[in-house]
């Protein structure tokens, strides 16, 4: 049994496996809100299900889905079932994709039509352009066309079609997003296809259903309401944790569905608690009770900080964690204070890229719409063999020389069998030795185009296979783009890329990989921290889907947003105070949130006004100054 199985029931659990016991109840819903224990609830779900009908399940050839938002919730949830074949656990794109591998002929024909109604879009856009529209645009879309044109074709003579991290037709490769809306179309145009999953899966729970995508959520209900109630669908979420734009917020139930709310907060220390419940009163109003046991409950220590929004952020900044750690009972808010466990979050990847020196890297990315969200989250397929190889094997090399072989195992083809013929095992690996040599110098050295001398490099010496797309980009051949995969849009990006400085990749690996003390307020949901520093800044993010100085009512809503709110609609005020939300909620014994304004006074003045606790006791630089100031 998993400890969070073993753990003890709260009123949701119990609600939940009467709701599973009861098969007269096709669907429910259940609100957790910030540290409930979400996941408990799922996996002891899970549990009861695996206990009360396993056996029947299995004697069907039916299982239980779980879906979830990253492979790595996926994996803690599998884990905690012992893995147990019963229950598929797998992320939402895994699960559609299982679904509609089988059905190789409705694939080829979905992409066909998708192929040919990109094409007929960008020609309609391309015989609209007016005269004011650019070379470089209409080139773009030249070849775009081109392209497209070349692939369709060559859909018919693909042997099968697989789910891939990017997409490339011509290859029968699809990627998350083709995946994403081709599954849900299926489903619900084509009834056999709806019946067959319910009669595979039973039982579909899906954790994070607030960021799950409409079209998603509306396929599953499709198949909940043909399987004639041998079907039972989960939702387990939070509305108020939605922080994609995408995502469907809160499920729209059916007459039989049930909703369960589980409001206990097993996180935060009271006065935190009482901040997120005033962040959260204005919207569904929550209200959330400490689930702690006395022994542990504590009152915790928040503080509110109105700064300067000049050119000195990054040194108010550094003197505000100074000032944090003389004051803080737990004195630990720098890492001279010995302990450095705060979790900084900033509204964009820009201002952690600023601060840790990837910026111009950050920008390079995100000149591309294909390759700027995959950045951003570590999965950008230029990066790959940095991330994955050159960048591991240059650190074994100067500090776990054992490791090496095993890295090059991976991924020389050199220690495959392959590339040196007769050559003896021995001259392979100083032909190794020498390239790993060579590229610590080039990572070391680093310099303009050095991210290129480590690409050629690594591939000379027989480091790595090089990726066909990156292949095709060093070599500067213009022999056929659309069997090397890469899109006629990201070629200058990545040549872009590989005028970059090497170096500036470490700061970025230090930030997706977590060790930095940066986060975006958006990267940290399901996280949870010590100290917790947010650092609220609308002019130095940019964000325009987000405004604190909106939600704290600094600057007054716009005509845009008082229209989208008498209509009913998601206004910007709403989507940052969910924000708030999550951010505030990681802390588990300190929270900080430092705003940056024009006019510190105003904006002080105004955040002393807010009513959320805490705030009245706002402090600024001079406060700051001055001796004996007392910690919230």
């Amino acid at each position: 049994m998993s400890r969070r199985s073993l753990s003890p029931d709260t009123q949701a659990d119990i609600d939940i496996r009467r709701i599973l016991d009861d098969r007269n109840h096709a669907g429910f819903t259940v609100i957790a809100g910030a540290g409930s224990g979400k996941t408990t609830s799922l996996v002891k779900a899970l549990t009861h299900v695996i206990k009360s009908r396993g056996d029947d399940l299995r004697s069907r050839g039916q299982k239980v889905a779980c879906i979830t938002y990253t492979e790595i919730a996926a994996r803690e949830i599998s884990n905690e079932l012992g893995n147990d074949a019963l229950v598929h656990v797998s992320t939402i794109h895994s699960y559609l994709w299982t679904l509609a591998r089988p059905f190789q002929n409705d694939i080829r024909r979905w992409v066909k039509c998708r192929v040919e109604t990109l094409r007929e879009t960008l020609l309609a856009e391309q015989a609209g352009y007016s005269n004011r529209v650019q070379q470089k645009r209409r080139d773009a879309t030249e070849a775009r066309i081109q392209r497209l044109s070349e692939v369709l074709p060559r859909i018919e003579h693909i042997d099968r079609f697989t789910y891939g991290t990017g997409t490339v037709y011509e290859r029968g490769i699809l990627g998350h997003e083709e995946v994403i809306t081709m599954v849900p179309q299926l489903i619900t145009t084509k009834p056999l296809f709806a019946k067959l999953v319910g009669q595979q899966y039973p039982l579909v729970f899906v954790d994070e259903s607030q960021d799950t995508l409409r079209e998603v959520v509306d396929c599953l209900r499709h198949v909940s309401l043909h399987a004639h109630g041998d079907f039972c669908l989960g939702f387990f979420g939070d509305p108020m944790q939605k922080i994609y734009v995408r995502g469907i917020g809160s499920i729209p139930g059916e007459e039989d569905w049930v909703q369960v709310k589980k409001p206990q907060n097993f996180r935060s220390p009271q006065r935190v608690l009482d901040v997120i419940n005033a962040v959260r009163a204005d919207d569904d109003g929550l209200h959330q009770v400490t689930g702690l046991p006395e022994e542990r409950q504590r009152p915790g220590e928040v503080n509110f900080f109105v700064l300067p929004a000049d050119e000195t952020r990054s040194d108010t900044l550094r003197e505000t964690r100074r000032w944090l750690a003389a004051n803080s009972p737990t004195g630990a808010w720098t890492s001279s204070s010995g302990v450095d466990d705060t979790k900084i979050l900033v509204i964009a990847h820009r201002m952690a890229a600023r601060r840790l020196g990837f910026e111009n890297l950050y920008d390079i990315f995100h000149t591309s719409a294909l390759l700027g969200d995959a950045f951003d989250e570590g999965r950008a397929w230029p990066l790959a063999p940095f991330l994955l190889t050159l960048v591991p094997l240059s650190k074994a090399a100067t500090t776990n020389r054992s490791e090496l072989v095993s890295i090059l195992r991976r991924s020389s083809p050199l220690l495959r069998g392959e590339g040196l013929g007769s050559s003896t095992m021995r001259d392979r690996l100083q032909v190794l030795a020498s390239g790993v040599e060579e590229l610590v110098n080039i990572l070391t050295v680093g310099g303009p185009g050095s991210v290129e001398q480590a690409l050629l490099s690594a591939s000379r010496t027989q480091l790595i296979d090089l990726d066909p797309r990156l292949a095709y980009l060093l070599a500067e051949t213009k022999t056929d783009p659309v069997s090397a995969g890469v899109p006629a849009e990201l070629e200058s990006t990545i040549r872009e890329f590989f005028a970059c400085d090497v170096h500036e990749l470490e700061g970025y690996f230090s930030y997706i990989d977590q060790e930095s003390p940066y986060s975006t307020h958006q990267g940290v949901k399901g996280a949870e921290y010590p100290h917790v520093l947010v650092v609220l800044d609308d002019e130095e993010g940019k964000h325009n889907q987000f405004s604190y100085d909106k939600l704290l009512k600094i600057t007054p809503l716009s005509p845009n947003d008082l229209k989208r709110e008498q209509a009913g609609e998601e206004t910007t005020v709403q989507r940052t105070r969910r924000l708030l939300y999550v951010c505030a909620s990681r802390a588990t014994e300190a929270l900080a949130i430092v705003l940056y304004a024009r006019d510190v006074d105003a904006a002080l003045q105004t955040l002393r006004a807010s009513g959320i606790p805490g705030s009245e006791s706002a402090r600024t630089l001079r406060d700051m100054s001055t001796k004996g100031a007392q910690h919230g």
